[in-house]
C-alpha cells in the first residue's frame, strides 16, 4: 500500500484516502489478471487470425477460461483458510 502517512490529512479523510488506493490497486490487479488470460488463452488456442473462431478455437478458448477462473477460485479459497487458520491460532 502506498504510504499516506506524510500527508497533512485528518483521520477520516486518511482512511478514505488509504481505501482509495486500496480499490485502485485491486482493480490494477483484476486488469492485468484480464491481460495475463486474454493472453495465456489466445496463444494457447488460436491458430492464426481469420475472419472468426473455428469450433474447436472456441471450445479450447471457453475450457481456457474455465479453467483459470477455478484455478483462481481454489486460490482465493486456500489463502482464505490459511488466514482464517492464522487468525485462529
Amino acid at each position: 500500500m502506498a504510504d499516506t502517512s506524510s500527508l497533512k490529512l485528518d483521520p477520516s479523510s486518511q482512511k478514505e484516502l488509504e481505501q482509495f488506493i486500496e480499490t485502485e490497486q485491486a482493480q490494477a490487479r483484476v486488469q492485468s489478471q484480464i491481460h495475463n488470460l486474454t493472453s495465456l488463452c489466445w496463444d494457447k488456442c488460436v491458430g492464426s487470425i481469420s475472419s472468426g473462431f473455428s469450433g474447436k478455437e472456441q471450445s479450447c478458448l471457453a475450457n481456457c477460461v474455465d479453467r483459470f477462473f477455478d484455478t483462481s477460485a481454489f486460490l482465493v479459497r486456500k489463502v482464505e483458510e490459511k488466514r482464517a487458520f492464522a487468525g485462529a491460532s
